[in-house]
């Protein structure tokens, strides 16, 4: 046998269904044209009217908004220590370490930073919190479970660096298998010049003769609302689910708070030095430091269980 030379074509054969559509794409337009004359024709005529649950509804809606204002008008000013910070941790190459002292020291000197404009000033509270850790995974975890409530996006950088660390130090030493090349493997039909351009052309097209299916508003509207409530039941759930997961919390180690003040950034500095700590034998380590009155740390104060 031998090798036949190609010729690029348009595939009629294979596209041909596309002339069965010419008439419906008629039909459609009419209807359409038609359809925005009789919804002109009914704009003085069709209204709405909320019945007795609008009055209740707005008096809702404005008290969710005030609440929501209430606990997000005071927000506290928010710093992070992180091991693999430039000039914090400790280590060579991407390994990286903090002992929960060191953090400590490095948390109580930004207070009194003068080279950074942002610091804090006047008589404040602040909330402290530190996670603890003495291997990657179980660093990872650690804040896996704070960022599962409250994402601060440095931690969370951090604990995707910590998650790919302890990855890597379990799976250095194992040696991948590949399969013979080349592999079996389906055609890309999306991306030939002839299916793309169909579809583009075709889109919209089927959406319009979708539209003019046999069908019945009501009962379409009927539907919508099942479907909002049942969004909404759940949502509540969802809810549920997490309160009932926070009340049967218990205790962990590997996070530690504390809340001082009010204060000065220079008395606050002080207070956070004083007391017992975690020693070195955590050797990683990552804090928050909240700063701002005792109103705007409320919530995570809470959220930590102080």
């Amino acid at each position: 046998m031998t090798w036949s030379p190609i010729t690029m074509r348009w595939p009629a054969q294979s596209t041909s269904w596309l002339g069965d559509l010419d008439a419906a794409k008629a039909l459609a337009a009419t209807e359409l044209a038609s359809t925005g004359q009789r919804l002109s024709g009914l704009a003085d005529i069709a209204t709405t009217a909320p019945g007795p649950v609008g009055e209740a509804a707005q008096g809702a809606v404005a008290a969710g908004h005030s609440a929501l204002a209430a606990q997000l008008g005071q927000v506290p000013a928010c710093l992070v220590i992180t091991p693999f910070q430039s000039g914090i941790g400790q280590g060579r190459g991407h390994q990286k370490y903090l002992s929960a002292p060191n953090l400590l020291q490095q948390l109580a000197s930004k207070l009194t930073d003068v080279g950074d404009s942002a610091r804090p000033a006047g008589e404040q509270y602040a909330l402290a919190v530190m996670f603890l850790g003495t291997r990657y995974d179980q660093f990872a975890d650690t804040l896996g479970r704070f960022n599962a409530l409250l994402p601060i996006p440095d931690l969370v950088r951090t604990e995707r660096r910590a998650r790919h660390l302890s990855t890597l130090e379990q799976e250095k030493w194992v040696i991948p298998s590949a399969g013979a090349l080349p592999r079996w493997g389906a055609l890309p039909l999306e991306r030939c010049t002839v299916v793309k351009a169909a579809k583009q052309s075709m889109a919209g097209q089927i959406a319009a003769l979708e539209s003019y299916a046999d069908s019945s508003p009501m009962a379409d509207l009927a539907g919508l609302a099942g479907r909002k409530a049942e969004k909404a039941r759940a949502r509540d759930k969802k809810l549920a689910d997490l309160q009932a997961l926070l009340a049967g919390g218990q205790a962990d180690g590997s996070m530690r708070a504390r809340l001082i003040g009010p204060g000065s950034p220079a008395d606050l500095r002080r207070d956070l030095l004083q007391g017992d700590a975690p020693g070195h034998e955590w050797v990683l380590s990552a804090g928050v430091l909240l700063v701002g009155s005792r109103e705007g740390l409320s919530f995570v104060r809470e959220l930590v269980g102080l």
